[in-house]
């Protein structure tokens, strides 16, 4: 009898010690700093973990007050997806820390967080509206606290595809010109977000009138203390700025990150070329994926029943190419592909040419989408004629995302010799941009 009771409080103890853990771990609130680890080499990170939204964020590679892509939680876990992929959490009752590893990265990362107090921001968030004839656009306004002189501000014009106020890369680039002194306004995409309209049916100026619009709501703000009013766009936000520029008479700068110099048409078929070269196929193979890609526009600017014959025979010959995927593959004549393509023929020439502002124009050295060979001599041609101010940089070791890849600095591992340097995001991006804006 004593020794089933005796089994019994054991019982008891566990389930009293492993519901405590799950009520503890169910209920993680709070600001928490610590670091990812990777055989031994480290990047900071934190989290802030509240009931209505959790955020995270990583210095180093620019992410910053950042919404993880899923969060849940497990029997004894929370599981959290960030940039680096899938992670869980446990937590200590005892001393509070959080303690992870990643679920499929090899080697392991460990994630380790001690909570601790949350720096207050230096700047205010103000929910925003304005509209651009029938479409009503919604973003965020970030003002800096202290504001006894004008401050700049600065327009944030999205890339292709969904992008919303919550965009990782333009949400943390919002945070972190914010917090240097630079007022930034961000706004949901037309057709995302709390925005209306639909921007799969919307064209280049459609996108420029919407960040022209956002110009003239910022001149409009008599409460604002701004000085020049500028704007910055990525990847095609970087064929959309000049154009908006151009719209407003008194435009105070223009930022193109990874923004190209080329016609689509054209950037297209560099990408083609630089990703399939990157991904280390033959000279062969790349020709022919070109050939296809020439077929194809020669298709799309004819519109002819000849061309679509011709596009349609190459494409059998290659579809069991490995490198297929890489391409544009339309399964009618006039599928929504060719109609976007049909639609969206731009080439910036003019616009840059004709600009009439300062330009910044950002590259990534390893960009294969707007490959600085491509672009930096065009870019330098147009601006040249615009007669303007103007700085390009190519920032080294970057692809399109302003980002390095992480790699090892020597053949193999022997700490501490030789370990893994994390992606990061150069320090000259963003000084680059600061540099240009408070000039």
């Amino acid at each position: 009898m004593e020794k089933s009771l005796q089994a019994i409080k054991i019982v008891l103890l566990l389930v009293v010690v492993l519901f405590s853990h799950l009520i503890t771990a169910q209920t993680v609130q709070g600001h928490y700093e610590g670091a990812l680890t990777r055989n031994g080499s480290v990047q900071l990170i934190s989290f802030d973990f509240n009931n209505n939204k959790t955020t995270y964020d990583i210095p180093e590679i620019g992410y910053i007050d950042v919404i993880p892509e899923k969060i849940s939680q497990g029997k004894d876990t929370l599981n959290v997806k960030i940039f680096y992929g899938d992670f869980y959490f446990f937590l200590d009752p005892n001393t509070g820390d959080l303690t992870g590893a990643s679920k499929d990265a090899k080697p392991e990362i460990r994630i380790h967080l001690k909570k601790t107090e949350a720096k207050e921001k230096n700047f205010t968030e103000e929910e925003i509206k304005f509209s651009n004839a029938d479409v009503s656009l919604a973003g965020i306004l970030y003002k800096p606290k202290k504001t006894d002189n004008p401050i700049p501000y600065v327009i944030l014009v999205h890339r292709s595809g969904w992008e919303d106020r919550n965009t990782p890369w333009y949400h943390s680039l919002a945070n972190i010109l914010a917090s240097k002194g630079i007022g930034v306004l961000l706004y949901d995409k037309r057709g995302t977000g709390k925005s209306t309209g639909n921007f799969s049916v919307a064209d280049f100026n459609d996108f420029a009138q919407d960040a022209a619009s956002a110009f003239d709501y910022l001149k409009a703000r008599n409460d604002l203390n701004y000085g020049k009013i500028g704007f910055l766009g990525a990847s095609q936000g970087g064929w959309i700025v000049p154009l908006a520029a151009n719209k407003v008479s008194d435009c105070g700068f223009a930022i193109l990150i990874v923004g190209p110099a080329v016609s689509l048409y054209e950037q297209d078929m560099n990408r083609v070329q630089y990703t399939l070269a990157g991904e280390g196929y033959s000279k062969e193979s790349i020709d022919s994926a070109l050939h296809y890609s020439a077929l194809f526009f020669k298709y799309i600017q004819s519109n002819k029943a000849k061309d679509w014959d011709a596009l349609k025979k190459y494409a059998s010959v290659i579809k069991e190419e490995k490198w297929i995927d890489q391409l544009d593959i339309p399964q009618s004549q006039t599928g929504e592909d060719v109609i976007w393509w049909r639609k969206n023929k731009y080439d910036p020439k003019e616009a840059l040419s004709t600009i009439k502002c300062p330009v910044l124009s950002v590259l990534g050295e390893k960009d294969v989408l707007i490959p600085p060979a491509e672009n930096k001599n065009k870019m330098e041609t147009y601006l040249t004629k615009a007669g303007v101010k103007h700085k390009i940089i190519t920032i080294k070791g970057c692809g399109h995302d302003m980002i390095t890849q992480g790699e090892m600095n020597g053949a193999e591992e022997n700490w501490p010799y030789t370990y893994w340097q994390w992606q990061k995001q150069p320090d000259e991006f963003v000084n680059s941009i600061l540099e240009f804006i408070k000039k």
